[in-house]
C-alpha cells in the first residue's frame, strides 16, 4: 500500500518526501521494524519513540510518522500533532478497515464487561453467526485463542486481530473497551455498531486521578467513538447508574436504549436461587421470559445489557433466549470450585465488585462467609481501606493476603487494607496467597462459604517484575482435596 493511502484521513501538520512509496508493514516498536515498514514514533509515559528513529531506520524503515520535525533523515515522513491518536486510523487504513465489514460491539464500564461479552458471544452463536471476542481473559474466534496482554489491545494489534477475524469469516466482534484504551485512542479507526456502558464506580484512580476524569474517559465510547463511526449506531446504557444515565441521555448522534428498573429494558419480575436467575423482561421489542444460570442482582444487569445489545443488532428473540439459557459462565467470575463448603473464585478487585459479590454470597450462606483477598501493588491505593471496610462489614472472617504485589511490599499493602477493617471483626494476615487459601478452607465447615477474590481467571501472580505461575482455582481444588472435600 502506498504511504499516501496509509495516512489517509489523519490530521497532518507537515509532510516531507515522496508519499507514493510502498509500505509493507507498520510498527511502533523499533525492535520489530522490517524493510519497507512505516515506523510510528509514539511518546509514551516511559519512552519516547522519537529517540529510536535511528534504530528503526537501521532496521529498514522506509517512512516515519512523527510529532516533530526530523532533521538529517533520508526517508519521507509525516508530522502530526498526536501519533498515538493517528495510529488507529493508519492501522485501519493499512488493514483495509476490517471493522466496516463486521458488526462491532464495544462494552465499557467498571464492572460487568467480561460477563456481558461472554453472554453476547453465546447469544450471537445461537443466532448462527461466527463471533470474535476481545477482552480481559483472551482474544478468541473460530477455536483460536490468543493471550490477552491488555483488556483492549494496542491500536495496531487491534486492527491486525480484526483483519484476521474478518479473513476467518467472523461477522460479529464483541469487545471490552477499557478506560485506558479510550484515553490512549486505541480504538480509533474502529467503526462500531453498538456502544454499551455498564456502570461506573471508583477504579484506576492511580491513572485517571479523579472520578471526574475516569467518567470522562469512559464517556469517550459514546461521545467520541460512536460519534465518529460511519455506521448507524446504538448507545446502550444503565439507567440505574446516575452518572452513566447522564452520559447516555446526552447522546443525540446514536439511537439510545437504556436498561434498569426504569429503563427501556426492565424486569417485570425477578427471582433467584442457587440455580440462577428467573426473570421477565419488558423491552421495546416485546416481553422476554428468561432463565439465566448465574446468580446476583449484578448479573441481572449484565443480562439486560446483553439482551439490549442483541435486540439492537436485530438478533431473533428465540436465539437470545437460547443463548442465555445455555450460557456456560465465565472463567474466574463467580466460578464454583467446591459445593460443601461452597468455594467461589471471583475477579472482584474493586470495592463495588467485592461488595456486590459478598452481598450475593451472604444471601446463599447458612454458615460463615469467609473472604480471602488482597490488593494489587503499584495500583490505586485509595481503594485498599475501602475494600477492607467492605470485607469486614459483610464477611464473618477476613483473610488478608497478597494479590499481585508487583514492586510493593505485600505487608505494606495489607497494612493499608487493615486501616479500613471494622473493629471486632476477626481477621488473619497470611501474605503467602497459597497458604491463605489453604488456611481458609482448612478452617471452614460444610455450611460455610469461601470467596477467593481479586484474581479470578488469572494464571499467574506478579511478584517484582516476574509472573509466577499461580491459579486460585487450582490452589482451592488442592486445598479441598487435602481436606477430602473434593
Amino acid at each position: 500500500m502506498r504511504f499516501e493511502e496509509v495516512i489517509k484521513g489523519i490530521k497532518i501538520v507537515e509532510t516531507c518526501g515522496d508519499l507514493t512509496l510502498n509500505i509493507e508493514g507498520i510498527s511502533c516498536d523499533s525492535r520489530t521494524v522490517r524493510p519497507n515498514y512505516l515506523f510510528v514514533a509514539i511518546k509514551g509515559e516511559r519512552n519516547d519513540g522519537h529517540l529510536f528513529i535511528k534504530e528503526a531506520l537501521n532496521r529498514g524503515a522506509s517512512a516515519l510518522l512523527v510529532e516533530r520535525r526530523i532533521e538529517g533523515v533520508n526517508v519521507p515522513y509525516v508530522m502530526v500533532e498526536d501519533t498515538r491518536a493517528a495510529l488507529g486510523q493508519v492501522a485501519s487504513n493499512f488493514y483495509g478497515h476490517p471493522s466496516k465489514e463486521m458488526r462491532l460491539i464495544g462494552i465499557t464500564g467498571t464492572n460487568g464487561k467480561t460477563t456481558t461479552t461472554y453472554l453476547l458471544e453465546s447469544i450471537i452463536q445461537k443466532a448462527g453467526f461466527e463471533v470474535g471476542v476481545i477482552g480481559t481473559i483472551n482474544y478468541r474466534w473460530n477455536g483460536i485463542e490468543k493471550e490477552a496482554l491488555n483488556t483492549t489491545p494496542s491500536a495496531l494489534y487491534l486492527q491486525q486481530l480484526l483483519d484476521e477475524m474478518r479473513k476467518a469469516g467472523v461477522k460479529y466482534v464483541v469487545m471490552e473497551v477499557s478506560s485506558h484504551a479510550l484515553v490512549q485512542k486505541r480504538v480509533k479507526g474502529c467503526y462500531f455498531d453498538v456502544g454499551l456502558f455498564t456502570n461506573i464506580s471508583p477504579e484506576h484512580l492511580d491513572y485517571h486521578k479523579t472520578m471526574e476524569e475516569y467518567l470522562r474517559a469512559k464517556s469517550l465510547l459514546f461521545e467520541e467513538v460512536l460519534k465518529e463511526s460511519e455506521k448507524e449506531t446504538w448507545a446502550i446504557y444503565n439507567a440505574d447508574d446516575p452518572k452513566v444515565k447522564e452520559v447516555g441521555e446526552r447522546v443525540v448522534w446514536s439511537k439510545r436504549l437504556s436498561f434498569g428498573k426504569e429503563g427501556d429494558i426492565r424486569p417485570l419480575y425477578f427471582e433467584e436461587d442457587k440455580s440462577g436467575i428467573h426473570t421477565l423482561l419488558r423491552t421495546p421489542w416485546g416481553e422476554l421470559q428468561l432463565v439465566f444460570p448465574l446468580v446476583g442482582i449484578f448479573n441481572l444487569y449484565n443480562l439486560m445489557a446483553a439482551v439490549g445489545a442483541g435486540l439492537a443488532l436485530g438478533i431473533d428473540k428465540e436465539a437470545i433466549k437460547e443463548g442465555i439459557a445455555g450460557f456456560k459462565g465465565v472463567p474466574g467470575r463467580m466460578e464454583k470450585i467446591g459445593e460443601n463448603p461452597l468455594v467461589i473464585v471471583d475477579y472482584a478487585h474493586t470495592p463495588d465488585a467485592l461488595e456486590k459479590v459478598l452481598k450475593e454470597l451472604k444471601k446463599l450462606t447458612s454458615g460463615r462467609l469467609i473472604v480471602v483477598f488482597g490488593c494489587g501493588g503499584e495500583r490505586d491505593r485509595t481503594k485498599r481501606p475501602l475494600m477492607g471496610r467492605i470485607a469486614s462489614s459483610l464477611a464473618s472472617l477476613v483473610v488478608l493476603t497478597s494479590d499481585n504485589p508487583r514492586g510493593e511490599d505485600p505487608l505494606r499493602i495489607i497494612e493499608e487494607i487493615k486501616e479500613g477493617l471494622l473493629d471486632g471483626v476477626p481477621y488473619l494476615v497470611i501474605p503467602d496467597r497459597r497458604e491463605a487459601i489453604k488456611e481458609a478452607i482448612r478452617m471452614a465447615q460444610k455450611e460455610d462459604t469461601i470467596l477467593i477474590a481479586g484474581k479470578g481467571h488469572e494464571t499467574y501472580q506478579i511478584i517484582g517484575n516476574k509472573r509466577i505461575p499461580f491459579d486460585d482455582r487450582i490452589e482451592a481444588k488442592r486445598a479441598l482435596e487435602e481436606k477430602n472435600w473434593s
